[in-house]
């Protein structure tokens, strides 16, 4: 160990032969996000077209998930939104016109084949969770296979009883026959991480780890990545907004049918540590890791040059 400071870093040694991943950004369309429904206290008015951020993650090749370890793995994190709105249902079309000015075309599977990559090499695809603005369009990926984390394949099939537009689910959005769940943080193969209780080694070769990061919606992950330079912790709705990281603003809170008081969170409280758990992370890591968002506008204008077939 080189210095304190470093023997404090909550991050994993890298080993002798350690595997690298490279991360690549890909917008998957834009919607409009009101700061009122995110964050308290909100500017009047004030109101945002952000992108719905996707990342391909190139790993140099492994056996698991029924890959051939003798070629790259390509795992994308999110697929965004679907390609057009005549491609949702019709209460989610209903609620994206309430997301005005929005922007969907060309899709994830189209950003791929322009940077040069077949969809149908897709090996795998992990949702941070099972909103409509980040499953995107399934059906464009035919050889991969879908995780997402546990408890939401019965959000998917079930809903959540009706209690907001944005939180209807269609229960084929995923293909059957390929499509399975990670398993319960709570035990098995997931251990502590820093400040996360629950972390899992996806490629067991420390190269990419799943982080639990409940509060949003069942089954809400993020994805913490080790590339040659830094590592990257792509974290879904986590947050929405950058200020609730640094602590500059809290979660917002809304009225919603019929009066009651909601958040874009379905857990508030699981919400806020799941941020407070992150922001401890940032600290510890420093410049050691970048932390990103899928909503976040101001580092998608900074960091778009690097788009795929760019990397972070």
């Amino acid at each position: 160990m080189t210095g304190h400071s470093h023997s404090q870093s909550p991050l994993p040694a890298a080993t002798s032969n350690q595997n690298y991943v490279e991360v690549s950004p890909i917008p998957g369309g834009f919607i409009t996000l009101s700061d009122h429904f995110f964050v308290h206290p909100a500017e009047p008015g004030a109101k945002r077209t952000v992108p719905s951020l996707t990342f391909l993650i190139k790993h140099p090749g492994t056996s698991l998930f029924g890959a051939h370890s003798s070629k790259p793995f390509h795992l994308m994190f999110d697929l965004g939104l679907r390609k057009a709105k005549a491609r949702y249902p019709e209460v989610l079309q209903k609620h994206l016109e309430g997301r005005a000015p929005y922007d969907l075309a060309p899709g994830v599977a189209a950003e791929l084949t322009n940077g040069g990559l077949d969809p149908s090499e897709i090996n795998l695809v992990l949702l941070s969770h099972v909103h409509y603005d980040h499953h995107g369009d399934p059906e464009d990926f035919e050889n991969a296979r879908f995780l997402i984390g546990h408890g939401a394949m019965h959000v998917l099939k079930n809903g959540l009883g009706g209690i907001a537009s944005h939180q209807h689910f269609d229960p084929d959005t995923l293909p059957h026959d390929r499509s399975g769940e990670l398993s319960d943080p709570t035990g098995g193969k997931w251990k502590p991480l820093g400040p996360f209780p629950a972390v899992l080694d996806l490629f067991e070769d420390g190269s990419v780890y799943v982080v639990d990061t409940p509060g949003h919606l069942p089954g809400h992950v993020n994805l913490l990545c080790r590339t040659r330079e830094k590592w990257i912790c792509l974290c879904g709705d986590a947050f929405h907004d950058r200020r609730l990281l640094t602590g500059e603003k809290e979660i917002g809170t809304f009225e919603g049918p019929g009066g009651h008081m909601v958040c874009i969170h379905l857990d508030k409280e699981a919400a806020a540590e799941s941020i407070r758990r992150l922001r401890e992370f940032g600290k510890a890591a420093g410049d050691q890791v970048e932390i990103i968002a899928a909503h976040e506008d101001v580092w998608w204008e900074k960091n778009k040059h690097k788009k795929f077939p760019g990397t972070l």
